[in-house]
């Protein structure tokens, strides 16, 4: 074999060849050759030695001799073809051997090109050089093909949150021009939590769906109102708007799933209640610079969690509602306040007749809640009694007749309606809801239990007396709760005075 002068040409910066062969003479020779043409040249001279170089250097081409020392230029040619990193690394056999199935085994195993011995060094220069090129514009057109495909993905991604975007907005109009406008045009607090309620159930696909408020700042969150079911299911839940989970959500702004609040050390007081009551989904609601309220929910009926986008609906839902509340127990505690003055001033109250008002207020308070009354039927009861004794031609009445019809709030309503039916509390209704009937009943017991007071009874026979007056419309349950809040209120009353 001879070396022939053959044309400098700088290969690509950085080309470097393996050389494989256990013939010293033919390693030098190519090695000449090669480094003439500006290649970086790294040799070997048995199979083990290869397969190591060609993990560890990563050569661009390797040349390969079929018989070498260990192992035998064909393994060696199968396994960097099926082990090496970058499986397209040109490899070029040479062998001594021209046999046919020499070469066709050469092919068989991976190998590029095949080159018999003897041959000229300028020869396999040439093939490499065809093979390296032809190898780099096949990198080339997988690197375009990878960039094209990643333009490609960057523009579906870009359609997408087009689309995406274009829907949220189309949902929130629809929320805005919807529910979110039905709720910024009431002033009834008890419309605008029915409304939340209702489109919280819809949007999440739950069977549960409840609301804990308080109607003035500072008082801890409560049980409001629920939808389908009872408040009894969730009646012991209680959050503090500014204890850690209050905080933590006032913080947060926006719908959580109950289970991303267990890596919260500093809420494992809070959160054991809620697991217990069945609750997936947390969204507060927020007020002006407060907690105002926390909508709960149980699971999607299918089993599932929330979607993101109807996470992001009820966030907007709660974001809405929470000023339209904040603006209804504005404008209904100045209601309050305006009325509790005028009866003042239209039936001033003896300072006697104020004791037994608070003595009764405190027992049908503490029946209430043993009852698991709403607490919009609690505040109506305590206002009804604040106000007036009920009578036909009680002066605050006709005031409350006249402003029915202009109050946005509901309250005067709902006063009215609460007085009508305490006249004559009918019997209970099984299919009647215990909200529905309990509260008259209780404020007629109540105002009997007061009347009674007035002329000298003590607390007991008062209440004996203002029971036996509803007759039967008093159940076993109201008239259970009302004897444990007479023992609670008279064992207050001893231990204060």
């Amino acid at each position: 074999m001879s070396l022939a002068p053959l044309e400098p040409r700088a290969p690509a910066p950085g080309q470097s060849i393996l050389i494989v062969d256990d013939d010293k003479r033919v390693v030098e020779l190519l090695e000449i050759a090669f480094s003439t043409q500006g290649f970086r040249v790294l040799t070997a001279c048995d199979g083990d030695e290869a397969v190591r170089s060609a993990s560890q250097d990563k050569p661009d081409l390797i040349v390969l001799d079929v018989r070498l020392p260990r192992r035998s230029g064909l393994d060696v040619c199968e396994m960097l073809r099926r082990d090496l990193p970058e499986p397209g690394v040109p490899i070029v056999v040479v062998s001594a051997a021209v046999e046919t199935e020499t070469r066709l085994q050469a092919f068989a195993r991976g190998a590029d090109d095949f080159l018999a011995k003897p041959f000229s060094p300028k020869e396999l220069v040439a093939r490499v050089r065809r093979l390296l090129a032809r190898t780099t514009e096949a990198r080339q057109a997988k690197q375009r093909v990878v960039e094209l495909e990643r333009d490609l993905g960057r523009a579906k991604d870009a359609l997408e949150r087009a689309h995406g975007e274009a829907r949220r907005e189309q949902r929130l109009h629809e929320l805005a021009s919807g529910p979110g406008q039905a709720l910024h045009e009431s002033l009834d607090a008890d419309e605008i939590v029915g409304r939340l309620l209702f489109d919280a159930q819809v949007r999440l696909g739950s069977s549960f769906v409840a609301l804990l408020w308080s109607e003035r700042p500072g008082q801890p969150l409560r049980p409001w109102a629920a939808r389908g079911e009872t408040l009894d299911r969730i009646a012991a839940l209680e959050v503090r708007p500014e204890g850690p989970l209050g905080t933590l959500l006032d913080g947060l702004g926006r719908p959580v799933l109950r289970r991303e609040l267990d890596r919260f050390p500093e809420l494992r007081a809070e959160l054991p209640a809620f697991l217990a009551h069945a609750v997936t989904v947390l969204a507060p609601i927020p007020g002006p610079g407060r907690l105002e309220g926390l909508l709960v929910a149980d699971e999607r009926m299918d089993g599932g969690e929330p979607r993101p986008a109807e996470v992001e609906l009820l966030a907007s839902l709660c974001a809405m509602a929470g000023a339209s509340l904040a603006n209804a127990a504005r404008v209904r505690e100045q209601l309050i306040q305006a009325l509790t003055r005028l009866a003042e001033t239209l039936t001033p109250v003896a300072p006697d007749l104020a004791r037994r008002r608070d003595e009764t207020g405190a027992l049908l308070e503490h029946a209430a809640h043993a009852l698991l009354l709403p607490p919009r039927q609690r505040m109506l009861m305590s206002l009804a009694l604040r106000l007036g004794n009920g009578s036909p031609n009680d002066p605050i009445r006709d005031v409350l007749l006249s402003l029915r019809d202009e109050d946005a709030t509901g309250l005067v309503r709902d006063l009215l309606s609460l007085e009508e039916r305490s006249e004559s509390p009918a019997l209970p209704d099984r299919d009647a809801l215990a909200e529905e009937w309990r509260p008259p009943l209780l404020l007629r017991i109540g105002r009997d239990y007061a009347s009674a007071r007035g002329d000298g009874d003590g607390r007991e026979l008062a209440l004996e007396r203002a029971a036996a007056a509803a007759g039967e419309a008093l159940d076993a349950a109201t008239a259970r709760a009302l004897d444990e809040a007479l023992r609670e209120t008279a064992h207050l009353a001893h231990q204060n005075s």
